[in-house]
């Protein structure tokens, strides 16, 4: 069972879900990508609680958690998940798992914090060294803003509901139309985003190995939007931290068909995902064991 709760941690309060069972294998931390609410996680979160115990939640300012947000910076989301682990009563060990920026942040947390960990997992997180272009955040605002006000007069909802063909699920939910008419969720996506340079700076001055288990996964297929360079980039940045990773359970693997975004949203993806997490969870339950 998974429950749904909002958890002060000083200024804020966090939307967390928290559940699953107890068992031999580590507690799981799930940290999402940049903008992304809980719903996201759902597929591979219920698989991983029928094997163990699983935290996710929504970082400050975004979707049900409260603002405002001082900072977004790697070590502010640290210091409050910190605070959300020591308020839920989870200890280490812990596994990592960061998806897209979200991966930062679990590097950043993993190596400031390394004797809570077991091992590290990063779905196609990005880079800390890809660039991005000053004015790169422009489109995002623009498109952000947009769908704020649409969905502050419901104008957003009614298209997406217009729009959908009968039978289908809406790829935007009801909870990411929620979050969208939030002011502070739009404000911290864009605070994420336009911080993300800044977030990059701190993982590169941690020390260059990981000295943690590492799995990293990458999707296989990618947006238009993402040039071909960009996309080696990834990949080439995710098999480089599986090799820092400690030995022997530290891997590489590439997800054929799956893109950023449906590794964790498309069912029989975020099955397999789920599956590749608690593979490595019980090697390292294993190792302890040993």
């Amino acid at each position: 069972m998974i429950e749904d709760r909002h958890i002060d941690v000083g200024a804020q309060r966090l939307h967390a879900h928290i559940g699953g069972v107890d068992g031999a294998l580590p507690t799981i931390v799930l940290e999402a990508g940049g903008g992304s609410i809980l719903p996201t996680w759902s597929g591979v979160e219920q698989a991983l609680a029928a094997q163990t115990r699983v935290l996710s939640y929504e970082r400050a300012g975004i979707g049900e958690s409260s603002g405002p947000v001082d900072s977004v910076s790697a070590a502010a989301v640290a210091r409050r998940l910190d605070t959300l682990l020591e308020a839920s009563d989870i200890r280490g060990p812990l596994i990592l798992v960061g998806h897209s920026l979200g991966g930062l942040y679990m590097r950043y947390y993993a190596q400031t914090r390394a004797d809570r960990v077991a091992g590290l997992v990063l779905l196609d997180t990005t880079p800390q060294d890809l660039p991005f272009a000053r004015f790169f955040t422009v489109k995002p605002t623009l498109v952000l803003w947009l769908l704020h006000g649409l969905a502050r007069v419901g104008v957003l909802q009614w298209l997406v509901k217009s729009l959908t063909p009968s039978g289908k699920t809406a790829e935007l939910s009801a909870e990411h139309l929620a979050a969208l008419s939030r002011f502070r969720h739009v404000k911290t996506v864009l605070g994420e985003i336009g911080a993300l340079r800044q977030i990059q700076a701190e993982v590169t001055a941690l020390p260059p190995a990981l000295a943690l288990p590492t799995l990293t996964i990458s999707a296989g297929r990618h947006d238009k939007r993402i040039k071909p360079a960009q996309a080696e980039h990834f990949r080439r940045s995710h098999e480089q931290l599986a090799e820092r990773g400690a030995a022997p359970f530290s891997h590489h693997q590439r997800m054929q068909d799956a893109t950023h975004m449906s590794m964790l949203t498309d069912p029989s993806q975020a099955a397999i995902v789920a599956a590749t997490i608690l593979d490595f969870a019980r090697q390292l339950a294993q190792k302890a064991r040993a």
